[in-house]
């Protein structure tokens, strides 16, 4: 009975997600589509638009030459520079602490050290 209802709300959820599907499509991965598509997908939209989509040549590392297009919303593209900041913020933090995570007072330290 039990794996009977879960069957039947897995496939209306299943079918709710194609009916929505087809009305409105979800994109492609912003970086695997192309520069007519993005234009297509772009069109109608502002520049400030959450769902606008931008292309940067980044660097690849270990070349000097080479660059790869990435493609993301501007959603996407301030989510990574957020969570970029971040990050740096918590190794800063990190270095500040001196690399260490001990919880044991010092007196302790110092009492299992050998004598001298």
């Amino acid at each position: 009975m039990r794996t009977l209802l879960i069957g039947a709300l897995l496939a209306g959820v299943a079918s709710a997600g194609a009916n929505a599907n087809e009305t409105n499509p979800a994109p492609r991965i912003p970086s695997e589509m192309t520069g007519k598509e993005i234009d297509a997908y772009n069109e109608g939209r502002t520049t400030t638009d959450p769902d606008y989509i931008k292309c940067r040549r980044i660097p690849e590392s270990g070349s000097l030459v080479k660059k790869n297009r990435v493609c993301r919303t501007n959603a996407q593209w301030i989510a990574s520079s957020n969570k970029g900041n971040l990050d740096a913020r918590d190794t800063m933090e990190t270095l500040a602490r001196g690399w260490s995570n001990s919880v044991e007072p010092q007196q302790d330290l110092m009492s299992h050290a050998e004598p001298r």
